[in-house]
């Protein structure tokens, strides 16, 4: 192939990625999950086509080399943009799955102090559940003694 026709496929497919990165970042920051989970599989497999295409001109720099001056440029100025929103991307995502994982802490901390106990027992031979509420709280027990 060509080495103008790759670099102008590796240039579509970089401003698709580019752009889907903005789309991810923007529902990202606003929380829109939905959309977010919507734009995985075209992002994985727009990825995995971005590198192949790239990983052609790495194992072959003589390539880019005979390439349009003019073409190297424009996708020079995607890389750069690329870059900076995969790392925009990265530090969205920990931040998304940090805030998530607090959540879950939040609910399994609130579940957990919502179980009771059967409390702890006195020098009179009472828990500290009796009282008030203690009712609530007891657990009665019933013993089968037939064989």
């Amino acid at each position: 192939m060509d080495p103008n026709n790759r670099l102008s496929d590796l240039i579509t497919i970089t401003g698709r990625l580019t752009e889907l990165l903005r789309r991810e970042n923007d529902a990202l920051q606003n929380r829109r999950t939905k959309e977010v989970h919507d734009l995985l599989d075209e992002k994985a497999a727009l990825s995995r086509v971005y590198e192949t295409r790239f990983n052609s001109f790495v194992e072959k720099p003589e390539l880019l080399q005979q390439a349009d001056p003019v073409l190297r440029e424009q996708l020079s100025t995607l890389a750069a943009d690329v870059e900076g929103l995969m790392q925009e991307n990265a530090k969205l995502l920990r931040a998304a799955i940090e805030v998530n994982q607090r959540v879950v802490d939040l609910i399994a901390d609130a579940v957990r102090d919502q179980q009771r106990n059967a409390g702890t027992y006195t020098a009179g031979a009472v828990t500290n559940l009796d009282g008030t509420n203690a009712s609530g709280q007891r657990v009665t027990i019933s013993l089968d003694q037939t064989l």
